[in-house]
């Protein structure tokens, strides 16, 4: 058995998704909860640009954030109402029975902070609450962190805005939760019983190129990926907590936890209060190379060994019937039911070593309403579903914003009379360009050119195929940063080499990335391991496993690698910053301007356990994180 609370916040795509940079994402997160929890606050043409222009002026945080939180806080308590709805306080039966000892009724006026910020000045660039140094007392933060988001929503009925994903890069909305029946917040440890988070994601499952991919109609546009930048699908994530833990709230170089929420002290969890260390300060050598997997021993659900035998495509349908019922997916969407699964497509992880996972589709006909994440080894790592209505409410559109004002349920049960809202995804092989780009020598990019590095030479594609063995692979990479959105794995020949080249590609894009001289370049999956080899090479058997990531920002690089421990940590810190940067020198990429860097003692990192169970790192350079943003790449000495 489970509960299940959401509240009905809006979705607002962030206006800049079609955009090769995406910077709003804080605003539009901003705009959901403003208009969420102000139902009379009328939606305007070029509200989002407004809120960010307030957001940003004045600057703070440095230069580490596109929306830095202090001007979220601000942005908030400046366009708040003054009362609370009284609606808000009214819970279902079976959530209030889990809070007996906190308030159920708010009645003081809404009030928005940082959780965890102390800087009287609020100019602090890395504010939030510290990771702690210790895998074991992480434990502890993400049982706290994580009542207080279900304690914000269900008690103060408004929705988190969260930075999650690299370095804090991007801002969501936690909008809900699910828990087991057994779920009490008066125990501190819940052993498992949260279940999952729903979320609103404002850059949706994709996001777009500004290069052109060729005369594609709206309609088309929309059948290929689901939506366009300018609708508003109403789109929920529904992100299981083991999900949550490893992928968002401890992602691979995020150094503090920064939430942005409504102030109410009795709600607060005072816990949380008591972390004071980084994970990145220094350490005694005998100590971190005793260190071993706390989070792995106590949550032994979470994670697999490489040992264990992976899941069929059968076994992989067979649990996604088990979580649309688990999960309650079919609310969302009456189509998404166990009897419309349909057969997997298997998704190669480029940037782990046990990561590999199935995105069950589930649909009528060509029809996809709802990906399902099952990892390889049966994990239900999360849903994108497409909802077929909308919640009862008013339905406006202003010039290209088409706004979707649901009824105040706190239950978040879609009402009968609800109003049609269809929005689904073709099949990946179905987008009007894959055969034409797929189909050897008569694809047409043959003939075209392809510049595998900044300034190499121009070499002439004369064939261009799927991989058979992996059609789709995936890795977070400014193309995608959505495990639902993998790339095609193409294999290029071109007339000066022998070996053909891999290209990863977004299955719903096709629009090819351009140098500026009419070359194909390559995307930055492809980037991120030619700059991993060479890292490799240069340092030779200094190390051996390497990864190299980017931030959403594109801005921060970040290098994690097993360090075979030939030197001792200052010396090592110190070449390995040099040969970093000399790769990301003779690999440049645009708008890439730092890089930190970490080393393990083991390979931990290029597991599922990572980020979140991963062992202390032997190196973190620089030490402080969480919006510092690292060594330039153009001072190498």
């Amino acid at each position: 058995m489970a509960k299940e609370f959401f509240l009905p916040v809006p979705l607002y795509l962030q206006v800049d998704c079609y955009e090769d940079t995406n910077e709003k994402c804080g605003a539009a997160c901003t705009q959901m909860v403003l208009h969420d929890i102000d139902l009379l606050r009328p939606f305007t043409a070029g509200e989002q640009d407004a809120l960010f222009d307030e957001i940003t002026n004045p600057p703070t945080g440095g230069n580490a954030w596109h929306n830095p939180p202090q001007g979220i806080e601000n942005t908030l308590n400046g366009e708040k109402p003054a009362t609370r709805p009284p609606q808000r306080s009214v819970l279902p039966l079976n959530i209030q029975a889990i809070f007996t000892s906190l308030p159920v009724a708010p009645t003081t006026p809404y009030e928005f902070a940082i959780l965890g910020d102390s800087s009287a000045d609020k100019t602090d660039s890395n504010p939030g609450i510290p990771r702690e140094i210790s895998v074991s007392a992480q434990i502890e933060q993400i049982e706290a962190l994580s009542r207080q988001l279900i304690r914000t929503i269900a008690l103060r009925g408004v929705a988190p805005v969260v930075a999650v994903r690299e370095d804090n890069a991007h801002w969501i909305v936690v909008n809900g939760f699910q828990v087991e029946d057994n779920y009490s917040d008066a125990d501190p440890y819940q052993n498992g019983r949260i279940r999952a988070f729903i979320i609103r994601n404002p850059l949706g499952r994709y996001n777009y190129s500004t290069v052109s991919c060729g005369e594609l109609s709206d309609q088309q546009m929309q059948v290929i990926t689901g939506h366009t930048c300018e609708l508003n699908p109403n789109e929920p994530d529904i992100v299981p907590y083991a999900t949550w833990v490893r992928e968002y709230m401890f992602s691979d170089w995020a150094e503090t936890f920064v939430m942005v929420s409504d102030w109410f002290s009795q709600v607060y969890d005072k816990s949380l209060a008591q972390t004071g260390y980084v994970a990145s300060s220094p350490r005694e050598e005998s100590e971190i190379f005793a260190r071993y997997n706390w989070l792995a021993r106590l949550y032994p659900a979470f994670y697999h060994t490489l040992s264990e035998t992976q899941i069929t495509p059968k076994e992989a349908i067979d649990r996604a019937k088990r979580a649309i019922e688990e999960f309650n997916l079919s609310q969302l969407n009456p189509r998404v039911t166990p009897r419309n699964v349909l057969p997997p497509y298997k998704i190669k992880r480029l940037d782990r070593i046990d990561g590999d996972y199935y995105l069950v589709p589930v649909g009528v006909e060509n029809k996809i309403s709802a990906l399902i994440n099952i990892s390889v080894t049966g994990d239900f790592d999360g849903a994108t579903v497409w909802p077929l209505y909308a919640p009862r409410g008013n339905n406006e559109t202003t010039g290209n914003n088409a706004e979707i004002k649901p009824s105040p349920d706190p239950s978040g049960v879609i009402q009968s009379g609800a109003e049609p809202n269809d929005h689904y995804i073709a099949p990946f092989d179905q987008h009007p360009q894959f055969r034409a780009l797929t189909s050897g020598r008569e694809s047409i990019l043959v003939g075209r050119k392809i510049r595998l590095t900044p300034g190499g030479p121009l070499l002439t594609i004369t064939s261009v195929v799927r991989d058979q063995a992996t059609p789709y692979v995936w890795r977070p990479c400014p193309e995608s940063f959505s495990a639902s959105r993998p790339l095609l794995n193409l294999k290029i020949t071109v007339q000066e080499l022998q070996a053909p080249i891999p290209f990863y590609l977004p299955v719903d894009n096709y629009c090819l990335p351009d140098g500026g001289d009419g070359a194909i370049s390559l995307p930055s999956a492809n980037y991120l391991e030619i700059v991993a080899d060479c890292i490799k090479q240069k340092a030779g058997s200094m190390v051996d496993e390497v990864v190299v990531l980017i931030s959403r920002s594109g801005t921060t690089a970040m290098v994690m690698y097993k360090s075979n421990q030939t030197m001792s940590i200052p010396d090592e810190t110190e070449e390995m910053r040099k040969l970093i940067c000399e790769c990301l020198q003779d690999h440049p990429c645009p708008g890439l301007a730092y890089f930190r860097f970490k080393a393990f003692a083991t390979n931990t990192f290029l597991t599922r356990l990572r980020g979140g169970g991963d062992d202390d790192p032997i190196i973190a350079a620089p030490q402080i994180g969480g919006g510092v943003d690292g060594f330039e790449i153009g001072t190498c000495s």
